[in-house]
C-alpha cells in the first residue's frame, strides 16, 4: 500500500479501517481541520487488481490501462527492451519489465512494483477519477497532494533517451519524453472541473512537480490555468545536485543556490499564481542537517533559524512531522541493514562496475546524509523506550538522539524549538499577517555564502519587513539595508533567546541566528 497502491478504496489493514477513517474526519471537521489525501495515480502496485488482469492478455478489458510495448530484437535474436530508458541514477536498470503471458514489457520509473497507468486511455483516467478521488471526496476529504503530478504523461512513442555513458546500453531517461506534456494540463484541467462541479470549489488540489522550470511550473498554477491551486517544487531539495546523480555523488548546496530555489517560488506570487513553503517531507533528509550543521552545538539554533525562514516566506507553509521539534538525520554510525527504503537499497545494489565495491561503500555512508529514511524514522514522543511513538519495536531504527529531541521535553520548556515554532506561527497569524503570506519578497545578499536576507513588501511599498539569516557556526555581518524614507528597522524577533541591538546600519548575526526587522517610524 502508501505509494505501492493495490486498492484505493481501502485502508492498509495495519493502519486500521474506513470506518476509523471516517471517525478521523468527522473528528477533525469538529475541530476546524480540513483533510488532505496524497493521490498516488502516476502507478499502482503490481498487485493491484487492474493490473493482475492487464498482464493477462493483449486483448482484455485493462490491456491497455498501462504502458506495453513489443520487445526488440537484435540481429542475433536475443530479446532487449523496448527503448533504452533506466530508472534512478547512472547505474539503474531498465524502466521495462518483461511478462511472458503477454510476450511485453510494461513501463515504470522506478521499481518494477509500481507500472505506471496508462493516463492516454480514457477508461484508465474514469476508474482513476471513480476510485482514487471521487472515493475519497465522497468521504469528506478538503483536498488531494497530487504525487508526481507531470510524470502521468510519456510520450507515447517511447524514443530513445540521447546517449550520455558511451558503451553502456542503458541511459537516463530524458525528461522530455516522460514529463509535463502538453497532454497532462488538458487532463488535469478536465479533472479539476469535474471535481469542482461535482463536490464544490473548495476542494483544494496540490501538485508535486520535481524537475520543473518556473515559466513551465506556472502553466500548472496561473490563475488563468485552472489546473491545480498551488504545487510543491521539490527542486529545493535537489539544489547543486542532479536527479539522477547516485547517493555518493550528491552534495551539500552552496547557499547561493538554496537562495536561487527560494526565488524561484517565491517569484510566481508576482504572476498572481500561489506558492508553497517547505523544507522536509518524506523523500528527502531532515532540513537541520541538509541545510544547517546537523546534530551538534548550534541544532537547536539552525532548527529555529530555518523555522523563521519558513514563517516569513509567502504562500501556503507545509511543517512536516518531527520538523517541529527539529529533528536531525540518521546517525552515520547506522550500517546498510539498518535502513528500509527499497528504492536507496535497490540503488546501491545496481552499482555494477570496475569500481562496484568502492561506489556501494560510499552509496551506502551516504545513506545517513541523503537516505530517504532519515525523514521516515519514528517520530519521537517522549524519552521512553521507542521514543514513546510505540510500546512494540517500530519498523525502523529510532534515531538515538530520542532522549534529547522529542516532544515531551520540548512541551515544558519555553525555550524549545517547538515554543519558537508555536510562537512564530501566532506571528504569521496574527501580528504581519499580510506581509508575511502574501508580501512580495526581494533578495539582497543573492551572493553571499553565508547569509541569506530578504525584503517583504506590500503592492505599494508603504510597510517593509526585513529577514537576515545565517548559515554559518561564527559571528557574521550584514548591511547596511536602507529601509522606507522615514522609517528605520525595529528589531521584532530574534532565534536567541536575548535580542541584541547592533551598531546604526550594521546587521550583525550570532551563529546560525535569525532576525525579523520592521521598517518602523523614526520614533517608534
Amino acid at each position: 500500500m502508501g505509494y505501492d497502491v493495490s486498492d484505493y478504496e481501502s485502508i492498509y489493514p495495519k493502519y486500521g479501517t474506513l470506518d476509523d477513517f471516517d471517525d478521523l474526519v468527522t473528528e477533525c471537521k469538529q475541530r476546524g481541520i480540513k483533510v488532505v489525501m496524497d493521490l498516488v495515480v502516476n502507478h499502482t502496485s503490481d498487485q493491484h487488481q487492474w493490473f493482475l488482469e492487464s498482464k493477462r492478455s493483449k486483448t482484455g478489458k485493462y490491456a491497455e490501462w498501462y504502458h506495453w510495448r513489443d520487445p526488440r530484437y537484435d540481429d542475433g535474436g536475443k530479446r532487449h527492451p523496448p527503448n533504452n530508458w533506466r530508472t534512478g541514477s547512472r547505474y539503474g536498470k531498465s524502466c521495462w519489465t518483461y511478462v511472458p503471458e503477454r510476450d511485453q514489457y510494461y513501463f515504470h520509473f522506478g521499481t518494477p512494483y509500481q507500472p505506471n497507468l496508462n493516463w492516454e486511455n480514457a477508461d484508465t483516467r474514469e476508474s482513476i477519477y471513480r476510485s482514487a478521488v471521487d472515493f475519497w471526496l465522497k468521504r469528506g476529504v478538503d483536498g488531494l497532494r497530487m504525487d508526481v503530478v507531470g510524470f502521468y504523461w510519456k510520450d507515447p512513442d517511447f524514443p530513445d533517451a540521447q546517449v550520455v555513458y558511451q558503451e553502456e546500453e542503458l541511459q537516463p531517461l530524458d525528461g522530455r519524453y516522460c514529463h509535463n506534456g502538453k497532454a497532462v494540463h488538458v487532463w488535469l484541467t478536465d479533472l479539476r472541473k469535474r471535481v469542482h462541479r461535482e463536490h464544490g470549489d473548495e476542494i483544494v488540489l496540490i501538485g508535486e512537480l520535481p524537475g520543473t522550470g518556473r515559466d513551465e511550473f506556472l502553466k500548472f498554477i496561473a490563475p488563468a490555468s485552472a489546473e491545480l491551486d498551488m504545487a510543491l517544487d521539490t527542486d529545493i531539495f535537489i539544489t547543486g545536485n542532479s536527479w539522477i546523480d547516485g547517493l555518493h555523488e550528491l552534495k551539500k548546496p552552496d547557499l547561493p543556490l538554496l537562495k536561487e530555489a527560494v526565488s524561484k517560488t517565491q517569484s510566481m506570487l508576482d504572476e498572481g499564481a500561489w506558492p508553497t513553503v517547505f523544507l522536509e517531507n518524506h523523500d528527502f533528509a531532515r532540513s537541520v542537517t541538509r541545510f544547517g550543521p546537523g546534530d551538534g552545538p548550534f541544532r537547536d539554533a539552525a532548527a529555529k533559524m530555518l523555522a523563521l525562514m519558513a514563517i516569513t516566506l509567502s504562500g501556503t507553509l507545509f511543517i512536516y512531522q518531527g520538523q517541529e521539534i527539529g529533528m536531525t538525520n540518521i546517525p552515520p554510525s547506522w550500517t546498510k541493514t539498518d535502513f528500509k527504503d527499497h528504492a536507496d537499497l535497490e540503488r546501491i545494489a545496481d552499482i555494477d562496475d570496475e569500481k562496484a565495491n568502492e561506489l556501494r561503500e560510499a552509496s551506502e555512508k551516504a545513506l545517513a546524509t541523503w537516505g530517504r529514511d532519515n525523514g521516515r524514522t519514528p517520530v519521537h514522543w517522549s524519552a521512553e523506550a521507542h521514543a514513546g511513538f510505540s510500546k512494540s519495536e517500530p519498523w525502523i531504527r529510532v534515531n538515538e538522539n530520542y532522549a534529547q529531541i522529542n516532544i515531551a521535553d520540548q512541551l515544558g520548556r519555553k525555550d524549545s524549538v517547538l515554543a519558537f515554532w508555536k510562537f512564530l506561527i501566532q506571528v504569521r497569524k496574527d501580528w504581519w499577517t499580510e506581509l508575511l503570506t502574501r508580501g512580495r519578497f526581494r533578495l539582497l545578499d543573492k551572493d553571499n555564502k553565508r547569509t541569506f536576507s530578504y525584503l517583504k513588501s506590500n503592492a505599494e511599498a508603504t510597510e517593509q519587513l526585513l529577514v537576515t539569516l545565517s548559515f554559518c557556526d561564527d559571528e557574521t555581518t550584514m548591511g547596511p539595508v536602507d529601509a522606507i524614507p522615514g522609517r528605520r528597522w525595529k528589531l521584532l524577533v530574534s532565534t536567541y533567546a536575548t535580542m541584541e541591538e547592533e551598531p546604526e546600519g550594521m546587521l550583525r548575526l550570532r551563529p546560525w541566528e535569525g532576525r525579523l526587522y520592521q521598517a518602523a517610524l523614526m520614533d517608534d
